[in-house]
């Protein structure tokens, strides 16, 4: 009988462990909308790929060159949906190398986005560099989630 509620409770324990670490406060998609899709968020801010603004500048594989905008909403956690800043964000992509880079200021001046890289390193531009090589080719480019 004791074994059983040990069981039981570790069940227990591990179902609401699962039930917690999934839930997500920011909405996948900015008011409903199909075109913005969540990214990433930290601190309450939720920073959306615009689909609509995907644009490829470059396709010779295995080198690819993506520019899309990223929006931001302060307190997207909390319900927020007004966007409070809209950048633009350019990828270089080698997939031989499996190398992604980000243009640091609008003239091929790229800086290199380790998978490995702290969230001060890469948050935001990582994952916006992954969404908007997903939605051009179907496929993920670091495999991060």
């Amino acid at each position: 009988m004791r074994n059983f509620i040990a069981l039981l409770a570790g069940l227990c324990i591990m179902a609401f462990s699962q039930m917690v670490f999934a839930y997500n406060p920011y909405p996948q998609y900015l008011n409903g909308d199909p075109n913005f899709i969540l990214c990433d968020g930290h601190m309450g801010v939720g920073f959306y790929v615009d689909k609509s603004s995907l644009n490829v500048e470059k396709y010779e594989p295995p080198q690819y060159i993506i520019a899309v905008n990223v929006v931001s909403v302060e307190d997207a956690d909390q319900g927020n949906i007004n966007i409070s800043n809209v950048k633009t964000y350019r990828f270089f992509y080698n997939y031989d190398l499996r190398k992604m880079y980000v243009d640091r200021d609008g003239s091929s001046n790229w800086r290199y986005l380790s998978p490995g890289g702290s969230w001060a390193e890469t948050g935001v531009v990582m994952p916006a560099g992954e969404k908007a090589f997903e939605l051009a080719y179907r496929m993920n480019f670091y495999n991060l989630h």
